[in-house]
């Protein structure tokens, strides 16, 4: 699906006719991360995963961006495939995009799935070290990624060993520079805390009790933050870290079908 201004936005889709669900990827991974949820979550929904740009097979110009263009890119998705009503949500970065795209068409969201993430900006200690780590030492270093990227998997990932060689070899195998205007939008996103009362759709929060990136007592923060009826769910389990889903979503699948079959039609 091309866009407006020209970026070929890759996304995967289950089919079928059951309620769509949008979800979106953290930061430094892609739609693969969801082929747990496409086998859990079909043939009673559709799912709908996206790469953002910077990521997977989506295709840019390399031009800068920020969560409110990747959130009018997701909508660009739904409308393309005729949908008019969805489930978004996603990851980090997957729940930043969820939030803004309930901003921009709240008539259209039934309901947000928000993964440890959260509504305001980083501070200015998150800053400087997302600085030096991910733009200075990840994708604008000229050194061996592995070093770098190890212990990062561990946090942004968890799981086992396993389930984080996956995507240390997909990064060792990838252009880096490629992420360079991900990685600005990711450091200099804004806060929107001022805006998530204004999302009423009823949301599911879920948080791995390992989580090094995301605590729980964020995950509680946004479900006071926004408007609508929320639900939080804390992720339990050895190598329950960030990406639960993936790693665990024998836990997590579970609870995301109970709760979509609790939304209103």
């Amino acid at each position: 699906m091309t866009t407006e201004d020209g970026a070929r936005i890759h996304y995967r889709d289950t089919g079928g006719d059951g309620p769509a669900v949008v979800l979106m990827h953290g930061f430094f991974k892609d739609s693969e991360m969801w082929a747990a949820q496409e086998r859990s979550l079909a043939p009673d929904y559709r799912l709908i995963t996206i790469d953002a740009r910077g990521h997977g097979l989506t295709e840019d110009s390399d031009a800068p961006f920020d969560n409110w263009r990747l959130a009018w890119d997701a909508w660009a998705v739904v409308d393309h495939l005729g949908l008019d009503r969805v489930v978004a949500g996603g990851l980090l970065q997957g729940g930043w995009i969820g939030m803004r795209m309930a901003l921009l068409q709240p008539s259209r969201v039934r309901g947000l799935i928000l993964i440890g993430t959260r509504a305001d900006a980083y501070d200015a200690a998150e800053s400087v070290g997302f600085e030096m780590i991910i733009m200075n030492q990840w994708i604008l270093g000229d050194g061996p990624l592995e070093p770098i990227a190890t212990p990062i998997a561990v946090q942004m990932i968890g799981g086992t060993r396993e389930d984080r060689r996956y995507w240390l070899d997909k990064w060792n195998a990838s252009d880096r520079r490629r992420l360079q205007q991900a990685g600005r939008c990711l450091i200099d996103r804004e806060s929107i805390v001022d805006l998530v009362k204004d999302i009423t759709a009823p949301a599911l929060l879920m948080h791995g009790v390992q989580d090094q990136i995301h605590s729980r007592r964020q995950t509680e923060e946004l479900a006071g933050q926004l408007g609508g009826p929320t639900r939080v769910e804390t992720i339990d389990g050895l190598g329950a870290a960030h990406a639960v889903t993936y790693t665990h979503p024998e836990v997590t699948d579970p609870i995301i079908l109970d709760w979509l079959a609790s939304l209103p039609a």
